[in-house]
């Protein structure tokens, strides 16, 4: 009994320790000189995973730091809620009324956690996935404008039933958001239901994206913001549910030439990159911060430059006391979970 006590208290001092230099590695700012015609936009999402009485609290440092700043949209990537947390009406409700507490108007795009995953059984409360999809179009895209305090008009692709699906120009960039979530994207070989739906939006995404870019073919840069992760190393991710549109974006680039920016979240692990430089050279990506990290990047777009794409600033969401009562509490929670399996294996 003794050792298992020493083993679980050398593993959570051992998290609470990596832990903390992570927050003091990643939470730096950074600031890049711009040019005078550049656009600047706010992204963020993959929200703190807490239950609903917590949300609020969770966030206000980082709603308050971003309406700070002078930019012309902000973005969220998805995952409004945690993984765990149950997907009813007033939670998705309650996300919805803190992207419009933002100054700027809010482009958002849904991600897995809040439909998706809303029918298995880590959720407590299980919901019928297709239903809180449906509930999320109704509450979040009814009109053809943004979210935020000061929404805007958009064009969307709700005539063909995706209304998530939007666009816009700001100073000749466009940005466009398409539905593409975590979760190997709703693709089941064990669910006919659900990998009908992926197939249908998969198709309604890369006709979206075709449609946007010869309408927009005059634009300077492009930001197609999704949700997923399609570049992500864990053992359960399905490549083949990612690859047409994956391919569909990088043959496009090729063909209009124009810098083009995959923004997303998912895996909540900062990253920056250009994907596969030599055969799609104008292809970037960047990776949000996500929970536990909660964090927003201030990113610029100026096409004259060589890296079109610059995170000009990250914006920091908690102090360093909430950031590590939170994180032992995330650990104490996990070592409840846990404690039976590191009994039963000394």
């Amino acid at each position: 009994m003794f050792k298992n006590l020493r083993i679980i208290y050398v593993v959570s001092i051992t998290v609470i320790i990596i832990l903390f230099s992570l927050f003091i590695s990643k939470n730096k700012t950074y600031f890049i000189s711009s040019s005078t015609d550049a656009v600047r936009f706010i992204s963020f999402g993959d929200n703190p995973h807490v239950p609903e009485r917590k949300v609020k609290d969770q966030l206000n440092m980082l709603i308050t730091s971003i309406n700070k700043e002078k930019v012309s949209l902000v973005i969220h990537v998805g995952d409004t809620l945690g993984g765990r947390e149950p997907c009813t009406n007033s939670m998705i409700n309650l996300q919805k009324d803190i992207m419009n507490q933002l100054n700027a108007p809010v482009l958002y795009t849904p991600g897995d956690n809040e439909w998706r995953d809303c029918y298995q059984d880590k959720k407590v409360d299980v919901y019928n996935n297709i239903e809180r999809l449906d509930y999320i179009r109704q509450t979040h895209f009814s009109n053809k404008r943004t979210l935020g305090k000061n929404p805007v008009q958009i064009e969307n692709q709700s005539k063909k039933g995706y209304p998530e699906n939007a666009r816009l120009m700001i100073n000749n960039v466009a940005f466009i958001s398409a539905h593409v979530i975590g979760g190997n994207n709703n693709y089941d070989p064990t669910n006919e239901i659900n990998t009908m739906e992926y197939r249908e939006r998969d198709s309604a995404n890369i006709s979206w994206i075709k449609d946007t870019f010869k309408k927009y073919e005059r634009a300077s840069a492009f930001v197609v913001a999704i949700h997923a992760d399609m570049y992500s190393s864990k053992s359960s991710f399905l490549p083949a549910a990612y690859e047409a549109f994956r391919i569909s974006l990088y043959e496009i680039s090729n063909k209009y030439q124009k810098p083009l920016l995959i923004l997303y979240g998912d895996s909540h692990e900062f990253k920056d990159f250009q994907p596969m430089p030599k055969e799609y050279p104008f292809i970037y990506a960047i990776e949000n911060y996500g929970d536990p990290d909660i964090k927003a990047l201030m990113i610029e777009v100026d096409a004259s430059k060589n890296k079109p794409f610059y995170v000009v600033k990250v914006i920091k969401g908690e102090s360093l006391l909430t950031w590590t009562l939170r994180n032992i509490k995330r650990v104490k929670n996990y070592l409840i979970r846990n404690f039976q399996k590191i009994v039963d294996n000394p």
